[in-house]
């Protein structure tokens, strides 16, 4: 993935303390030992600006060098025009302000008095479409400068990852999910995101079968010593591992991203399986792999990815518990094996296969417990320019469930406030939000704050539990 680019720069007007110049220089090296370590480039302009020639140059080099983001670092007043000319620019920018040298007597650098002027510009003078920004405020320890920094560099990150990421979806929507229709065009206007149709679970499966005996050897030997296989032959595991090594060379072949893999209606009856165990390898392979064709709970998956750089899943909800506050975080079996508790993973049947005699031998899915840990969930929806989340925790394995991937949690609040199950349940519905939630065992809620700002996206409206509709 490209890396994040930052800029970082500097205004100055005479008559001020040059003290400043000096903390600007002394930053630069201390910003670039954190380009290092959370991994985006960091590009210094040199020129102090402080008029409208310098000003309109830098905005060029802004353009030029592309940056993403770029830090206006005040050590000084600025002169508001020249700051209008370079937000001119394609970038976001984060305007940082320092303390006064002292608390009384002449002041120093008019720093803060400043950014308040100069994000007053970037939402005046940009009617209609203002531009984007945060502020900052004092040394690169502070609390109003590095957590908010770490947050707004993982933020921009994650949505320079989904920028111009390319998703396969593999396979026609599963039957009867048509409230996963999503607009292509629409998706990449808002997202960004390329959404490809070139492969069918047919070509997988073919491709599959021409995967090197080595190879598929050397994965299912792996899938053996990390999981117990019950109820599904060995042969099924074989060839789900044959699908995975397939889409994984597709993938790499053609810079996907992620793909949305459809296992029923077709890979059912051709073979009499899942998808499950494919796409949990996938997903262990930092592929994104989102069930039933489903590319925007696919591509939410690739955010949360990208915001914690762990495993992700894909799940349903599959009930609620007033007694306790909690719910259940349920799909068939597709989760990776990393999010499993001490109880592991086994490789099982399908449900579907105690039920149906069409498909009785049919599997191979990922039966696991969630290990105890934070949760989130987030999704877009929409066509991309909507967005909900809630985060809670995995509490108590031993607490009934179906079989499958699965895990239930309390402790829940949507969009960082406590909430009710049934209220956060009413809320789902009352929306008729898409059934699918991604996950990713961490509390990532200020990120996706912050990533929901500069994408531009909405919130969905949260509806506590009422008898009655309401609006």
């Amino acid at each position: 993935m490209e890396k994040l680019r930052v800029g970082f720069v500097a205004g100055f007007m005479e008559g001020f303390s040059t003290k400043g110049l000096e903390y600007f220089k002394s930053y630069q090296k201390e910003l670039a030992k954190l380009g290092e370590a959370m991994g985006f480039e960091l590009h210094v302009i040199d020129t102090v600006m402080q008029n409208y020639e310098q000003a309109v140059n830098i905005r060029k080099e802004i353009d030029a060098k592309e940056l993403d983001f770029v830090m206006l670092f005040h050590p000084s007043y600025i002169i508001g025009d020249n700051v209008y000319e370079i937000m001119k620019s394609r970038a976001d920018f984060g305007l940082w302000a320092i303390e006064e040298l002292s608390e009384e007597g002449p002041m120093t650098f008019a720093s803060f008095v400043n950014i308040s002027q100069n994000i007053g510009i970037s939402k005046h003078n940009f009617p209609g479409q203002p531009k984007k920004t945060k502020w900052f405020f004092g040394d690169m320890d502070s609390k109003f400068f590095k957590p908010r920094f770490e947050i707004t560099i993982k933020a921009l990150q994650a949505l320079k990852g989904m920028r111009n990421a390319r998703v396969a979806q593999i396979g026609k929507l599963a039957d009867g999910h048509i409230n996963h229709m999503v607009n292509t065009r629409e998706i990449y206007r808002t997202l960004g995101v390329d959404i490809t149709r070139d492969y069918e679970v047919e070509d997988i499966i073919a491709l599959g079968d021409k995967m090197p005996a080595t190879q598929v050897d050397e994965v299912f030997a792996r899938v053996k010593a990390s999981s117990k296989i019950s109820r599904v032959s060995e042969e099924k595991v074989r060839d789900s591992v044959k699908m995975y090594l397939a889409i994984q060379k597709v993938a790499k072949e053609n810079n996907y991203r992620a793909v949305a893999f459809s296992c029923w209606p077709k890979l059912m009856p051709l073979k009499e399986m899942v998808g499950c165990l494919t796409n949990s390898l996938l997903n262990s392979d930092g592929i994104a792999a989102g069930c039933e064709a489903d590319v925007l709970g696919t591509i939410s998956m690739i955010v949360l990815q990208d915001l914690t750089k762990e495993v992700v899943a894909i799940m349903d909800l599959a009930k609620f518990d007033e007694r306790d506050d909690s719910l259940l975080l349920w799909h068939c079996g597709s989760a990776p094996f990393e999010m499993a508790n001490e109880r592991g993973v086994i490789c099982e049947k399908h449900y579907f296969a105690d039920y149906a005699e069409s498909v009785k031998n049919c599997g191979p899915i990922t039966d696991l417990i969630f290990k105890k840990s934070d949760v989130t969930v987030f999704r877009l929806s929409g066509e991309g320019d909507k967005f909900y989340y809630f985060t809670g925790r995995f509490y108590d394995p031993a607490k009934t469930s179906f079989s499958g991937s699965r895990g239930w949690v309390n402790g829940l609040k949507f969009y960082d406030k406590p909430i009710k199950t049934w209220d956060l349940a009413n809320t789902f519905l009352t929306n008729g939000l898409p059934h699918h939630f991604p996950m990713v065992m961490r509390n990532v809620a200020p990120y996706i704050e912050e990533f929901a700002y500069w994408a531009g996206l909405s919130k969905v409206r949260r509806y506590d539990y009422k008898d009655y509709l309401y609006v």
